[in-house]
């Protein structure tokens, strides 16, 4: 009976910690859920990036106060370097990407110190 007095407090502080590293884990899976939602609208209209950064923020249940959301342009060759979207590559070409980044800050309920969790989406546009 003295022994599972001393183990109990140890295994609920155990379960506790993991019960918050289990939400920080779903809410990353949601942001990359949002992020997916932001780049399929992104698809049909990929210059409209204000109405992309609401439908990831719509696509959540996060807290929008901790919620950043990006959306970047930018352009490779065939050969994955980097050129000026509107550019020449040396050989083929320029290929236009743009990519979704959702940036939350989540407080956990038991550790003392918050988690910056990241998703994001990178799709093809031209």
């Amino acid at each position: 009976m003295v022994e599972f007095a001393l183990i109990i407090p140890v295994m609920s502080i155990i379960l506790l910690g993991l019960s918050d590293y289990a939400i920080a884990a779903f809410h990353t899976i949601e942001l990359e859920s949002a992020a997916r939602s932001g780049a399929q609208y992104a698809m049909l209209d990929s210059s409209d990036t204000a109405v992309i950064i609401t439908t990831v923020e719509n696509s959540t249940f996060l807290d929008a106060t901790n919620l950043t959301v990006t959306t970047t342009e930018f352009c490779e060759c065939a050969d994955g370097t980097t050129v000026a979207c509107g550019g020449a590559c040396a050989s083929g070409n320029v290929r236009g990407y743009m990519q979704i980044s959702a940036v939350y800050i989540h407080t956990p309920i038991f550790l003392p110190s918050t988690m910056t969790l990241t998703g994001e989406s990178i799709f093809r546009t031209n």
